[in-house]
């Protein structure tokens, strides 16, 4: 019971702080707040050097929620119109922007209800790729002339709620009392978080993610229960690693405040894959672009769902996030036979706040990069493990990986030729793994022959240079420098500059580093993922070749960070491995924030 009273009081605080002194809600596109408030909205545009743009149709909606019954004013931006833009509250015009006036503020009487619903109408106009555009929309906001003292009842049980199913099921899980507390307590701290730009709170995402946070959590209970059954001790550290997943790989990854680059690119990309284009190209953002074959495998596993009408721009973002946790799981469960629950758990985690991971596939937009890392991932964690479902599922996970995006391509062979060559060296080879390399190889292979004439007219320019190609080519040296920043970024700012996986990570992975004996498969397997993915560290210093093979060596550096609890016996090295455990922790979380509240904002 003093569980369940810490969590109601703590939950009752956050709600306090969100709805008294928490930022009054507002669609705000340069903030990216616009997507959680809106209806009606064309896709969000990031023009080159610019901020983030979004287009309403004819007739845009906007919901403010669990507001006070008071009074209020309504404040409306417009970047752009072609025509006056008029301006519904409750159903009652209040005003109309004539296309020479850029903002208005409008007072609103107390309706006797906690709902405001805005709308703008404008007359809209046919743009050049087809569209039917109604005003570029700057911002909505509303500002009630009082705040509310006590929280509404229902913002308070969207923190409840999901503290409360955390609690009850990390106990489930067979977490102790303390640390189900603490689970409980997390979660609140991670929706307050979460709700708190641009008055979130106020919007109707807040159900959403309430839901969603539930639904983490009985997901996190299923799995550990399943886990259980083989490893009976392991339950709460696969309640621990799927929780942290969750929160990372799909409530973050699908933040509607998170402005996310590439996404409109993926969703048209689905839409050709789903009309029937299998073979799709696309160019490099090198000075002097390279074409390449940009993969398929992705947009086909989400072709069947667009083809039934559901939004393109949601289905790759939840597509990447779906594949990111399954992920996510696989690296805890091969982890857990190899060196025990704990360190897979600190696996999981890590895995989760190594600010590269987050950064290339969810904020940078690589989404089908992302679906190919993970099934890279799977294939692995397939590979090194128990080799589940035999070769038909080892060819599938590979031929999956190897058709999501180029970069993953190039990756996944070279990772499974270091396997082969590994399995080949050992008294014991595997007839099942190798034959699931030969046959996903070869089914890649069929698919890349489509494109062998535009790959050959690339290979002359592997001569260029260094340093990823873009602009003027440069040194060996300096391209190395470049590959050792985008590791650890800058020592001396780790905060704003951590690179992909961040200097505590690293130290981390080195004390936790395969050590591979006779008979040890894990260890083996492991070691031949580092050596391939460094390999592909060369050609990126000496040519324009580079398939961030950073981003693909993130399980590894997960995998032996984790370990690295084992390594750190005596006192003093295990107190220094948690200290910097901690510092990982903070860096990675403090990536997230900057990727979904603060990059591409002007």
């Amino acid at each position: 019971m003093a569980a369940v009273a810490a969590v109601v009081v703590l939950s009752v605080m956050a709600a306090v702080g969100l709805t008294r002194w928490g930022p009054p809600p507002a669609a705000d596109v340069a903030r990216g707040s616009e997507e959680a408030f809106g209806r009606g909205l064309q896709r969000r545009e990031l023009p080159p050097g610019a901020g983030p743009q979004r287009w309403t149709t004819a007739h845009a909606a906007f919901t403010f929620r669990d507001l006070r019954r008071t009074s209020a004013t309504l404040t409306v931006e417009i970047r752009d119109a072609r025509g006056p833009v008029t301006v519904v509250a409750d159903g009652v015009v209040v005003g109309r922007l004539d296309p020479a006036v850029r903002a208005g503020a409008f007072p609103l009487a107390p309706t006797g209800r906690r709902t405001r619903e805005v709308e703008l109408w404008s007359e809209a106009f046919r743009a050049g790729d087809g569209r039917l555009l109604g005003a570029l929309l700057g911002r909505v906001a509303l500002a009630t002339a009082e705040r509310d003292v006590w929280p509404p009842p229902v913002i308070l049980l969207e923190l409840l709620l999901p503290a409360l199913v955390a609690l009850a099921s990390s106990r489930l899980a067979g977490l102790r009392p303390g640390s189900a507390l603490a689970v409980a307590l997390v979660t609140i701290a991670l929706a307050t978080a979460a709700l708190w730009p641009s008055g979130l709170a106020h919007s109707p995402y807040g159900p959403r993610l309430s839901a969603l946070s539930c639904a983490g959590s009985i997901l996190a209970l299923a799995f550990a229960r399943s886990v259980a059954r083989r490893h009976p001790a392991a339950a709460p550290a696969a309640f621990i690693a799927l929780t942290a997943g969750w929160w990372v790989q799909v409530v973050a990854a699908t933040s509607p405040v998170m402005v996310v680059s590439d996404v409109v690119f993926h969703a048209n990309k689905l839409a050709a894959v789903s009309a029937g284009e299998l073979f799709p190209v696309s160019v490099t953002q090198h000075a002097h672009p390279f074409r390449f074959p940009y993969g398929v495998s992705f947009y086909a596993v989400l072709a069947p769902l667009a083809r039934v009408g559901l939004d393109a721009v949601e289905l790759v973002r939840v597509g990447a996030a779906a594949a990111g946790l399954a992920a996510t799981a696989a690296v805890f469960l091969l982890a857990l036979s190899a060196i025990g629950p704990g360190a897979a758990a600190l696996a999981a985690v890590f895995l989760q706040v190594l600010p590269g991971a987050f950064d290339v596939a969810y904020s940078y937009g690589n989404l089908s990069n992302a679906f190919g890392q993970s099934a890279t991932v799977l294939f692995f964690c397939w590979w090194a493990g128990r080799a589940p479902g035999r070769w038909p599922v080892g060819a599938g996970l590979l031929a999956l990986a190897a058709l999501a995006h180029f970069s993953s391509f190039v990756f996944v062979v070279t990772l499974v030729a270091a396997l082969v060559i590994a399995e080949m060296r050992s008294k014991d080879r595997d007839r099942t793994r190798l034959w699931a390399a030969g046959i996903g190889l070869l089914l890649a292979a069929a698919y890349y022959a489509h494109f062998a004439g535009l790959i050959w007219e690339q290979v002359p320019r592997l001569l260029e240079g260094g340093g990823q190609g873009r602009g003027a080519s440069r040194s060996a040296w300096d391209a190395l420098r470049l590959q050792v920043h985008g590791a650890i970024g800058t020592p001396w700012h780790p905060l704003r500059d951590p690179g992909a996986w961040g200097l505590p990570a690293l130290v981390l992975a080195w004390l936790g580093r395969p050590r591979p004996t006779p008979g040890n498969r894990y260890e083996r397997d492991l070691a031949a993922y580092w050596l391939a993915g460094l390999a592909l560290a060369l050609p990126a210093i000496v040519s324009p070749l580079e398939v961030r093979y950073l981003y693909g060596l993130t399980a590894a550096v997960a995998l032996c960070a984790g370990a690295a609890r084992l390594e750190a016996a005596g006192g003093a090295r295990r107190l220094a491995a948690r200290a910097l455990g901690l510092a990982q922790i903070v860096l990675g979380l403090r990536a997230l924030a900057e990727a979904i509240v603060a990059r591409y904002r002007p």
